[in-house]
């Protein structure tokens, strides 16, 4: 199997993570902000795997912004069960967004497009 169809999985992959996620976001609190956000996800996944130029890297922007902009509150109240599945989403996010970033297989994948 080629470096560039492990990249296409890997961002099919983290396409499907981000959007189980935004559909967990939307039971543990619905909210227009988190139908806009799975909307929002679903796009930057579509666009990864249809190879839109650059998309890995604004789809890794994307996560770590969300991780920068809610974890100041996840770590305040980590008391609560929801904000520790949050700070569990968080890490995975900054994962995600480094393997999109660094990852040979997944830069692969976007230099054949």
């Amino acid at each position: 199997m080629g470096h560039s169809v492990n990249g296409r999985n890997l961002c099919g992959l983290i396409a499907g993570y981000m959007v189980i996620k935004g559909i967990l976001n939307l039971i543990l609190g619905f909210s227009g902000f988190n139908v806009m956000m799975l909307a929002v996800s679903a796009g930057l996944g579509f666009g990864m795997l249809i190879r839109f130029r650059y998309m890995n890297y604004i789809t890794a922007a994307f996560l770590f912004v969300m991780v920068v902009i809610h974890i100041k509150d996840n770590i305040t109240n980590i008391g609560l069960n929801v904000h520790i599945v949050y700070l569990i989403e968080a890490v995975i996010d900054v994962v995600c967004a480094f393997k999109l970033v660094a990852d040979r297989d997944i830069r692969e994948w976007f230099d054949h497009s």
